[in-house]
Order: C-alpha cells, then sequence, then structure tokens
C-alpha cells in the first residue's frame, strides 16, 4: 500500500489496472488488488456479506442528513472517513437481513425520552420532552436540528426490496429548549410510495443543536420505536 500526500493525483477512486485508488481527507491511498478471488460461498460466510451491505446502506442513509455528517466527524478518528466510523459503530447491530432496533444514528448524547412517536402514511411525528431537563445548552445553542431515518421492512410484495430507508431532517429556528415540541416531518410523493410498500418501520430519531450560523454545538442519543 502506499500514500501520496497533497493532490498532485488529483481525488482518485476506483481501479487502476492492478491497483485501487481511495481517497481520505486529501491523501490518495494506493493498494495492489489480488490476481483472482474466489469469494466463499459459506454460510457464515455469506451471513457476513449480507451484514456487511446492510450496514454499508445504513451508514449511506445516515450521511444523507447534514447534520448528522456534523456529529460523527466530530468523534471519528482522524484515520477512518466518517463512513467508516459510522460503519463500525453499527455493524454488530445490524442482521443479515435488515437493520435492528439497536442500531444507531449518532454518536453517543444526551438522553432523548420522546414521550410519543408514530410512523404514518404520510410523516412522522414524535414530542419532544423539555431538553433542558436532559442537557445544560449555552447562550450560543439557539436552533434545533431534528433528524430521522425510517427504516421499512416486511415488503408486501416479494419483487421488492427486503428493507428500505428514508432519511428525514427539519430545522426549527430560536428553539425554545425549555418546552416540549411536536415534531411533524412530512413525506415526499416518493416516501410515500416507499411507505405503501411495507408492513412494519423502525424509527429511529436524533436532535443536534446548532448556534445561529449553523455551527453543530451537541447532539442527543438515538431514540427508536418498532411498528
Amino acid at each position: 500500500m502506499a500514500i501520496v500526500n497533497g493532490n498532485v493525483l488529483g481525488n482518485l477512486s476506483g481501479k487502476l489496472g492492478n491497483l485501487s485508488a481511495r481517497t481520505v481527507d486529501g491523501r490518495t491511498i494506493l493498494a495492489a488488488r489480488p490476481s483472482s478471488f474466489n469469494a466463499s460461498q459459506e454460510p457464515a460466510v455469506l451471513e457476513v456479506r449480507q451484514k456487511f451491505s446492510v450496514t454499508a446502506k445504513f451508514a449511506s442513509a445516515i450521511l444523507a442528513l447534514a447534520s448528522l455528517v456534523s456529529i460523527w466527524k466530530k468523534v471519528r478518528n482522524v484515520a477512518s472517513s466518517v463512513f467508516n466510523e459510522v460503519f463500525q459503530s453499527n455493524f454488530a447491530y445490524s442482521s443479515s437481513e435488515k437493520p435492528s432496533e439497536q442500531n444507531i444514528i449518532a454518536p453517543e448524547g444526551f438522553p432523548l425520552q420522546i414521550t410519543t412517536a408514530a410512523v404514518e402514511a404520510d410523516k412522522i411525528t414524535a414530542s419532544l420532552p423539555a431538553l433542558n431537563t436532559a442537557s445544560v445548552f449555552g447562550a450560543d445553542e439557539v436552533n434545533l436540528s431534528a433528524n430521522a431515518l425510517v427504516c421499512y421492512y416486511d415488503p408486501t410484495s416479494e419483487n421488492d426490496d427486503p428493507f428500505k430507508i428514508i432519511p428525514l431532517s427539519k430545522e426549527v429556528a430560536n428553539f425554545d429548549f425549555a418546552q416540549t415540541y411536536d415534531l411533524e416531518m412530512d413525506f415526499n410523493v416518493l416516501q410515500k410510495a416507499t411507505a405503501a410498500k411495507y408492513q412494519h418501520s423502525i424509527l429511529y430519531v436524533c436532535v443536534v443543536t446548532k448556534t445561529a450560523e449553523g455551527k453543530v454545538v451537541q447532539n442527543s442519543g438515538t431514540f427508536t420505536k418498532l411498528s
């Protein structure tokens, strides 16, 4: 393996002859590819591969939400990408079929004790408690970013994917941390169509505090609910 610092080669990724390339934090990493590879078909190996696929899809959905990217950047190992940090934090919790109730969308944070939450046909709803009972917020923390994933599973048709994930976010300016808040996050047309194809879901919710300039300050842990 070779590491090239700087951008003399540009930001490379993919295959280059018998080499593979990827760029992490401005460094291009080159590694030799095996000349041949026979994938094992052992059941245990197949299960691990399926868990990899499930976790990769879950991590990609998390990284579709900018506020969640920011909080994972704050905790990641400097030698790791944000994707790898999210992946490694979730792999043990994924099943070979879908994400589980134990998967997380945020690193450890203050507790988020949502009293009621529901995944409806066209939106999600949740009642957030007064957050100042769970953490101390500075004067600069004035805005809130609510972030959620809905993992749908048990499709009504065998032609559909075993699970689908919908990422959602909502920015709330001048948030009152001393009051309860009724959160609603609406689905778009495509998301409604996805929801209609599945019988069950797992809801994951996290909130992130921000300054007036949009800088992320702190985050809650992950609230989950099966339905």
